[in-house]
């Protein structure tokens, strides 16, 4: 009786056509626009990311930000690294019904730089960071969505040439994710088409 009751409440809960639940494997990659905020420049990354979803309001997810270049200022002090990446994760809230969420969350990570600017002689530089992100997502199918999320990123390069760097951007990303749900359905269930 308590397992039929259980079934009961978790059809109730989650409809055919509610596609945010928990057991969602997300992931997408995208070209992701940034601002430098201290070095006055345009920054572009390649963006990919992969969330678990755990219940009907957290998530966790691991992303990385691969630099690819920028657009430099007179200002500018960092110009042409030979190589920048960022790892992040961390946990995430969702609000909203159904299938439109808004999402907030906060990562954990590092800044990894190998550069000849900074300093004399080449040098690879590695240090800590931290992700505070917010966004949205709306699920028109069992298999993708579409997203827009603002991350800001903190992180400081220390024992350069010109002393400690911040490194401190802006980054937006937008586009088309894609998910698959790990928890089985019903048998019987067939698929829905897109709910655009």
């Amino acid at each position: 009786m308590g397992l039929s009751f259980f079934n009961f409440s978790a059809q109730k809960n989650y409809q055919d056509n509610d596609y945010f639940r928990p057991g969602l494997l997300k992931a997408s990659a995208t070209i992701t626009p940034g601002r430098m905020l201290q070095n006055q420049a345009n920054s572009i990354y390649i963006n990919g990311f992969l969330e678990y979803v755990v219940d009907s309001k957290y998530s966790f997810r691991g992303e990385i930000f691969q630099f690819i270049d920028a657009k430099y200022s007179a200002d500018s002090r960092f110009r042409n690294p030979n190589y920048m990446n960022r790892v992040y994760f961390g946990g995430f809230r969702h609000f909203g019904k159904k299938n439109f969420k808004i999402t907030t969350g906060a990562q954990m990570g590092v800044l990894m730089v190998y550069y000849d600017y900074f300093a004399i002689e080449k040098q690879f530089y590695v240090a800590p960071s931290f992700a505070l992100k917010v966004g949205a997502d709306y699920y028109v199918w069992d298999y993708f969505h579409f997203f827009a999320n603002l991350t800001y990123v903190n992180s400081k390069i220390r024992g350069t040439y010109y002393g400690t760097q911040k490194m401190d951007e802006l980054l937006f990303s937008a586009g088309l994710g894609f998910q698959l749900n790990t928890i089985n359905r019903k048998k019987n269930r067939e698929t829905n088409t897109p709910n655009f």
